[in-house]
């Protein structure tokens, strides 16, 4: 018997082992084919993260260039022109999210959003932020 038990411990870890490489290959495979738009929008969400907003300025509209109604890109370049100053800019990117009434959760959120919102809930809470007109 103790042979039987080793066999499937054995087995188990392989299971395992082969579950993660499976799972290793799938995430690698979808970053690898995450469109260029999304690609962009996510390295202008890092580099508002970092406080590089020149930097998250140019990739946001980069990937709006290529997709316009990519609603990453268009809440986080409201996020730069929120930050910025350009508050008019700001909250036309808002009401852009909220007119596509995205209901995506984001995976990864900003260290100021203590909760999970969508997309059109966080455009909609920056956007009661932005000073009146």
């Amino acid at each position: 018997m103790p042979g039987v038990v080793q066999g499937f411990m054995r087995s188990s870890n392989v299971v395992r082992a082969s579950s993660f490489v499976a799972a290793l290959v799938a995430w690698l495979w979808l970053s690898a084919c995450a469109s260029g738009d999304q690609r962009l929008a996510n390295n202008g969400f890092e580099a508002i993260e970092k406080g590089q907003l020149v930097d998250a300025e140019r990739v946001l509209t980069e990937a709006l260039d290529l997709n316009p109604d990519n609603p990453y890109a268009l809440l986080n370049l409201g996020t730069v022109y929120q930050r910025t100053g350009r508050f008019d800019l700001a909250r036309e990117m808002f009401e852009m999210v909220i007119a596509h009434d995205s209901q995506e959760v984001p995976a990864r959120k900003s260290k100021f959003l203590q909760e999970s919102k969508t997309l059109r809930e966080i455009a909609e809470n920056n956007l009661k932020t932005l000073p009146a007109k």
